[in-house]
């Protein structure tokens, strides 16, 4: 009965021509996405009209994301994981075609012969000529073992493109609050130049005796206190310029010229997003997902083919002879063709446990999609609100910024007049640089929020400016 079933099957698939067993891949429809975020004021539907760190207007920016996308070493591995990934496609392509090789044995040896009564014989031979191995692919396991490998392929060059996004905003992010610590920095020195001369003025008054012992010694403290903040700002500053050089590949003092202090005015225009609807095709980890639940799917065929057998021919074309010196004669022509066939008939909970264990994946997979999709869409809704909120904060702190400098003005003149105590002008020099630090920080944040709304929205045409020439044309 077995065998009756085996031919039937073997013979329809004949008929029938190569059949691929298993589901059929068919790719989540990609529904358009409407962002609630980005209907806020300071969003426009405008495109960028160049790479997004381009809308910055730095030149020192834009070399160091121009150097990183070049020598970063993250995206040198990633690379280097698709060159693997296609060498195996291309592997398991050719793996569906005969495979031929050439080669040469010698055989010397000396046992019993049968026929001559269990006499001991010598003989020898010699063989020169090619072996040809084919499986053919009846129920495509090979097929479909290709479709994986071409969908692995395709997801390491997704993943490239998912660190190339990465590696940009990285650097931009790391460059903005650079900035930011070295105007901090700026702001505490300027603010010690201030306090320094208040220092002096209380000495002064308390020498004439128009002042006390209390005024000196809370304005020595205030002073000392803002002292030992700046180191603290100066091993942040000096931190990010070396995560900046290790971005770029290069040793972590590599840039410290490049990198001296310089304003960096924060986003005030609106911010231009392009066509957001199609955010999930954006998304080079989402796309990631997909390829990996192309690759699981197309492997629930392979293991569904290991249910059918398998059918190989192999061959030999050459010379075989027991003469080293005649061996190329043409009467040592020599051929053979070895049909074989195998099935795991009797090991069927085992294949089916492989089954099993795919279909798992693959349900497993299409989660992760599901998963990438979701979080996508967290991404970048809570991207674009934390821009809206930063820039409508930063409006408040300027303002804030310019009441206690203003304030600190006026304290400062009623102290010399004598109209104010010393703890009024301490108090209102302690807000001004409370608001003039916040000032700072909050010009860097929002920087670094339009950094993270380019992410999110799977950096914005980024792909298309900075593929490596190496990966652009590869096939998917």
């Amino acid at each position: 009965m077995v065998i009756r079933v085996l031919t039937a099957a073997v013979a329809s698939a004949l008929l029938a021509g190569c059949v691929s067993v298993g589901p059929n891949y068919q790719a989540p429809p990609a529904q358009p996405v409407v962002l609630q975020g980005a209907a806020a004021p300071v969003f426009s539907t405008t495109s960028p009209v160049a790479s997004w760190w381009a809308q910055f207007d730095d030149p020192v920016l834009e070399q160091l994301v121009h150097d990183a996308l070049g020598d970063n070493l993250d995206l040198r591995i990633a690379m280097a994981r698709v060159r693997e990934a296609r060498a195996v496609f291309v592997e398991q392509r050719l793996d569906q075609l005969p495979h031929v090789t050439s080669g040469g044995s010698y055989d010397r040896r000396k046992q019993p012969d049968l026929t001559a009564g269990g006499e001991r014989v010598f003989s020898e031979t010699y063989q020169l000529g090619f072996d040809a191995g084919w499986e053919l692919d009846l129920f495509g396991r090979q097929r479909r073992a290709a479709e994986a490998a071409r969908a692995d392929l395709g997801a390491e060059q997704d993943n490239l493109a998912d660190a190339q996004v990465t590696v940009a905003a990285e650097v931009a992010r790391n460059y903005f609050e650079l900035r930011g610590t070295q105007k901090r920095i700026e702001v505490a020195k300027r603010t010690l130049v201030n306090l320094r001369d208040t220092q002096k003025l209380t000495e002064t008054r308390w020498d004439l005796g128009a002042g006390s012992e209390l005024d000196v010694q809370s304005s020595r403290a205030r002073l000392k206190a803002i002292e030992a903040d700046i180191p603290l700002l100066e091993v942040a500053e000096v931190q990010s310029r070396h995560r900046l050089a290790v971005l770029l590949g290069q040793r972590p003092d590599a840039l410290d010229t490049l990198l001296e202090p310089r304003d960096a005015a924060p986003y005030a225009k609106a911010l231009p997003l392009g066509d957001t609807t199609d955010l999930l095709r954006q998304r080079a980890d989402v796309r990631v997902a997909e390829r990996r639940l192309a690759a699981a799917t197309a492997r629930v065929g392979v293991a569904t083919a290991d249910l059918f057998p398998r059918i190989s021919l192999s061959g030999f074309v050459g010379f075989l002879s027991g003469d080293a010196s005649g061996l190329v004669n043409g009467n040592n022509k020599a051929w053979s063709v070895t049909p074989s066939i195998s099935w795991a008939a009797f090991d069927f909970g085992t294949v089916k446990a492989r089954l099993r264990a795919s279909k798992a994946q693959a349900d497993g997979a299409a989660a992760e999609y599901e998963k990438a999709v979701l979080l996508a869409l967290e991404d970048t809704e809570n991207a674009l609100t934390r821009y809206a909120k930063q820039q409508a904060r930063l409006a408040i702190v300027a303002e804030q910024a310019q009441a206690a400098r203003r304030a600190e003005q006026l304290a400062q003149i009623r102290y010399r007049e004598g109209s104010e105590d010393f703890l009024t002008l301490l108090d209102a020099q302690r807000t001004q640089l409370a608001a003039d630090d916040a000032l700072a920080a909050a010009e860097s944040t929002v920087n670094v929020s339009v950094v993270g709304v380019y992410k999110a929205l799977g950096g914005w045409g980024q792909q298309q400016d900075a593929t490596p020439p190496a990966v652009a044309g590869t096939m998917r």
